[in-house]
This record gives C-alpha cells, structure tokens and sequence, in this order.
C-alpha cells in the first residue's frame, strides 16, 4: 500500500535516489542577554540515510527538538554548520519542499472529518494538474496504510490520540515526501498506541524514506524498531550511527550496559551525566567518526560557504516556504468550502451566536416594550440603543477572539509547508465571515426595532440595521486582530480593556460641549460616537417632528430639540456610515498586517 502511494504522486519514491541527509558542526545560539545559555547545541554531527528509521534520544533540555527544527529547515537564525545531501551543499528551498516535518502538537481544524482533512490536504497540496481519480486513490491509500478506516467520516475532534497521530502522518503523506521529520510521535499515546505509530514510521523508513524522529524515553520494544540512533546531551551529540553499534560505542567510553537492560534508559543516564569526562570521550569519538575537520578543510569553496550563517540570508519568510502548488482562484474556493463546512457545524461560535441574538433581541423587546414613540420616555429609548450598541459590539468581537485563535497554529502550519498564500487565506477569511456578521446583527435589529416601537419606516430600519452591521464588523475585526496578535487570556482582557474608554466619548455619559478642551479630540477617533450618533439621528432625525405625548407634561417632545440637547443635530447619518466604513477599512488593513507579524514571529 505504501508502493501504491508513491506510485499515485507524481515525482514519488519510486523515482527519486536514495538520499543521505549529513550535518556537520551544527551549531545553534540564541539571541539574547544572558549569553551564558545561548548555545543551545554545539558542533552536533550526524547523518540519516534512506530506509532507515532514526531515533534522536537524550535527557530533557538536550537540545533533541531544536535539533529537528534546525534539520528540517525550521529555525535558520543563530544557526551555522555544514548540511550536505549526497554530498552537495543543502538548498534550504529545495530542501523545505522534499520534506516534511510533523510537530509535536500537530494542530488541525477540529470541526472537519478524517477524510475531508486528508482532501483538503491533497487539494492544496498536489500539482494542478492531478486528477479527482488520482487524489481520491492517494486518499485510499493513505487511509488502508494507516488504518483509518474506523474514523473515516468522525470529526478531528472526536478520534482517539493514536488516530490523530496517524491522520497527521497521513496529511504529510499526500505528497509523498522522501524525507520526514517527527517531534516526539508518541507523545500523550499509550504503550499500545506508541507501538503501533512507530511500526506506521518503520515501514515509511524502510520503503525508501529519511525518517528521523525525537523520542522521549522509548521502551525495550520500541527501540528494536530503530535502525539508527542519535543521543543528544546538554547541546552536544554522544553518538551518531546504527543503534546495533551504539553499546559498543559507549562500552568503549567505559559506559557499560547491564545485561536485559533497557538501551534507551541507559544511553539517557549516560546523557545526564554529559559533564563526567567519560563523556568528552564519547563526543571525541562521534566527532572523530565524521572526520569534521579533514573533511571541511578538503571540501569545495561551495561546500565551505554551508558554514556561514543561515540566518544571513534566510530569514525571509518567501525563502523558507516552497511556492504553492496550485492556483490562487482554487486555493480561495478550497479554503471558502473549509472554512463555511467548519462554521457550520460550530455549535458555540455560530448556533448559539445566533441564538443569543435572538434570545437578548427579545429579552430588548420585552424589557423595552413600544417605548420608541413615547415622549415621556426618549431617554429610556436612547439607553435601549446604548445597549444595542454594546451587545452587537461585544456579542462579535469576544466569538472571534476564540475562533482566531483556533485557526492561527493551523494557518502558521500550512502557510510555510506553502499550501496557499497570504493573500487567498486573507480574503476566504474575510468572505467565509460575511455570512455570520450579517445575519446576526440583521435578526437582532429587526427583532428589537419593531418590538421596541421605533418608527415603521423602511428608510430608518435600513439606516440602524446598516450601523449594526458595521458595528458588528468593526467588534469581529477588533476580536480577530487581538486573537491572531495576542495570547487568549491577553486578548480576552484587551479587547474589552481598550473599548470601554472610547464608550465614554460616545456622546451618551458626557455630551461632547461639556468635555475638557482637550479631551474633546478623542471623540472623533471613537468609533462609538459615530455609531451611537447614526442611531440617534435614524430614529430622531429627518424631520421626524413632536413625538406623541401621553401625559401632562413631556420635556423631550420635540425630535429636533431632544437631537440638539445631545449635540448630534443634523440629517446625516451617510456621514456617519462613512466614517464607520473608514474605521472597518482600517480594520482590514491593520487584519492584514497582523498576519504578516503572526508568520514572521513563527520564524
């Protein structure tokens, strides 16, 4: 089955030769103060060959996931040493594009099922010119070699930890890749589970693939499945090479392992006693086996230049991801489908949202009952509209907070494996929310206009439903920018926390004349003033004359006056509009920018 795969993609395994990955000297160093901590790994040298299956062992805090992220390609700045593949000096590009790297905590989209993942993944991924045939038999394929034929149709967030470590191999599969990499695979999974996930790897190895993986603390059983085994101590490499001569090696050191002991268990005691000299023996010996200095002295100027720093020219996020493989009209179509089968089936962001609205729109109509006609009632009126100002707002910025969230580590993810670009997630993601921030604002302003009493004109409703509109735009944009720049429990608090103090230049608290001089400017950068004051001049304005009296006396009879008492007289609620569309287009823009941070902080 694992043939059939390489067969069904073009530029499979049965086309490419075997390859040898060697790194030589790698060195990686933080950038920072506290220089004594910064070398995180020193000299490390190794090499990982085709058909064999590759453990990265050591202590925690040996440097074993740092080293992955510097031999796939993911961290570039701080990093020096010599990567060679068949012996040529490594293309970062061309490399990123034959490989592929399989995190820890692989996140997916939890709200679409196994198989719409695993098509999703081939649709972005795969060659334009691959046919529906081919990619649905490479999903077959895929599926009968990781046996995920039981969750199939289950959604990501319902199947089991192996599962999802099996569908997140299977995501990677589609391309075929000759070279992959796996940060702690059985990570959360039991003996049972592990077991099976690393005899999943074996036979990707063993078919012709570099596959290198960092393992925690493996058992007996799991360490039979290496063909090879690297072991990490404090930044430096003890040994490097096939696991058969990996006690020899140690014995040699004068580290001699129990009989029936577990391998994996004493190479990892060995590795936190790295500062006994027994240990220089052993990184002697490793580094002497890969003849660094012999080698690097005789090799071509080409190869001698891999010693320079990556970081120099290539911390640009274009020069780290390959370039995509499809169209960027098919990419927004996929990405549209995804993103609306994934709303859809949101019970917290999308059903509930909606239901909320239309709960608290009547709970509104029942609270305020017809008073939006009453003379002796206009300030009641005018907090109803407070309020609905507030509950559009809020009710839109604190959902997207979540939902951002959500999506950013599966955005960072696809963007540099070079699924889609920049561009066609920026516009899906703007257009699959269209649907949600109409229809919310639409059922609550309708439900509580009428149920409240304001004026039965077609113009005034669509005045006060295109402000709510724009308000809920303005309050999801505000929540998605805070989500993809922020930390949840950080968002949570800003976003509120930077909202209310423009509440009290609305016009509602303090009218604007009663301001200090200069305080006064703030109102024209509150987006609330000119929600709150397009409220008012729908429903008071446009010569709507005396409003109906029912007692004595009523102060605020007149529309005109009563708009003038909140300084907010004048017919032109366009300007109004036009000012909030200005806001919303800073919003887009400021959107955009926060996901270019969102992808050059992930560097």
């Amino acid at each position: 089955m694992v043939d059939n795969i390489a067969a069904s993609v073009p530029n499979g395994l049965g086309k490419t030769p075997p390859l040898e990955l060697l790194f030589r000297q790698v060195c990686y160093k933080l950038k920072g103060p506290k220089q004594s901590k910064s070398q995180i790994l020193n000299e490390t040298c190794g090499a990982f060959q085709a058909g064999r299956l590759t453990a990265i062992l050591g202590p925690s805090g040996a440097g074993k996931s740092t080293l992955l992220n510097v031999l796939a390609g993911f961290k570039v700045s701080g990093v020096t040493g010599q990567f060679l593949i068949n012996g040529q000096p490594r293309d970062l590009l061309a490399f990123r594009k034959m490989s592929s790297y399989i995190a820890q905590n692989f996140v997916m989209l939890s709200l679409l099922t196994v198989q719409e993942t695993l098509r999703v993944s081939a649709d972005l991924k795969l060659p334009t010119g691959t046919s529906t045939l081919q990619k649905q038999q490479i999903l077959d394929d895929i599926i009968e070699v990781l046996n995920l034929h039981s969750c199939r149709h289950t959604l990501v967030r319902d199947i089991s930890g192996g599962e999802h470590k099996r569908l997140s191999i299977g995501i990677e599969l589609i391309t075929n890749p000759p070279i992959m990499f796996f940060d702690e695979p059985t990570s959360g999974l039991d003996s049972v589970a592990s077991y099976q996930v690393m005899c999943y790897l074996q036979k990707l190895a063993h078919n012709g693939r570099i596959v290198v993986c960092v393992v925690h603390q493996p058992s007996s059983r799991l360490m039979q499945l290496f063909d090879d085994v690297l072991v990490l101590a404090h930044g430096e490499m003890l040994y490097a090479g096939a696991q058969c001569d990996m006690l020899d090696s140690f014995q040699a050191a004068g580290f001699r392992c129990p009989q029936y002991y577990n391998p994996g268990d004493f190479v990892l005691e060995v590795g936190s006693e790295s500062s006994n000299q027994r240990c220089e023996t052993l990184i002697t010996q490793n580094k002497s086996k890969y003849d660094i200095l012999q080698s690097f002295s005789s090799a071509p100027a080409d190869e001698q230049t891999a010693f320079i720093e990556l970081s120099k020219s290539s911390t640009a996020s274009d020069a780290l991801r390959p370039k995509e493989q499809v169209g960027f009209w098919y990419q927004l179509s996929v990405l549209m489908l995804r993103h609306l089968r994934a709303m859809s089936r949101d019970t917290i962001a999308v059903q509930l949202r909606v239901a909320m609205h239309i709960v608290v729109a009547l709970l509104l109509g029942v609270v305020y009952w017809q008073i939006g006609n009453d003379a002796a009632k206009v300030i009641s009126n005018v907090s109803c509209m407070f309020f609905i100002i507030l509950f559009v707002f809020s009710g839109n910025a604190m959902p997207s907070i979540l939902l951002c969230l959500q999506d950013s580590p599966v955005f960072i993810r696809e963007y540099y494996n070079g699924w889609y670009s920049l561009k066609a997630y920026y516009i899906s993601k703007v257009l699959a929310d269209l649907p949600l921030q109409l229809i919310c604002p639409t059922l609550f302003i309708s439900i509580g206009f009428f149920m409240t009493g304001q004026p039965p004109e077609l113009g005034r409703f669509a005045m006060c439903w295109s402000i709510c509109v724009l308000t809920a735009f303005i309050g999801h944009f505000i929540g998605v920018i805070a989500g993809t720049l922020l930390p949840m429990q950080l968002a949570i608090f800003i976003v509120p926390s930077i909202s209310i103090p423009f509440l009290l230049f609305s016009g509602f608290f303090i009218r604007m004349r009663e301001l200090s001089w200069f305080l006064r400017p703030i109102c024209d950068v509150s987006f609330f003033r000119y929600i709150f004051e397009g409220l008012m001049r729908a429903v008071y304005g446009y010569g709507r004359g005396d409003l109906p009296c029912h007692q004595d006396f009523c102060f605020h009879k007149s529309s005109e006056q009563f708009l003038k008492y909140f300084d907010m007289s004048g017919d032109s609620v366009n300007e109004d509009i036009l000012v909030l569309g200005l806001f919303l287009l800073v919003l887009l823009i400021a959107f955009n920018l926060s996901l270019h941070v969102c992808i050059r902080r992930a560097l």
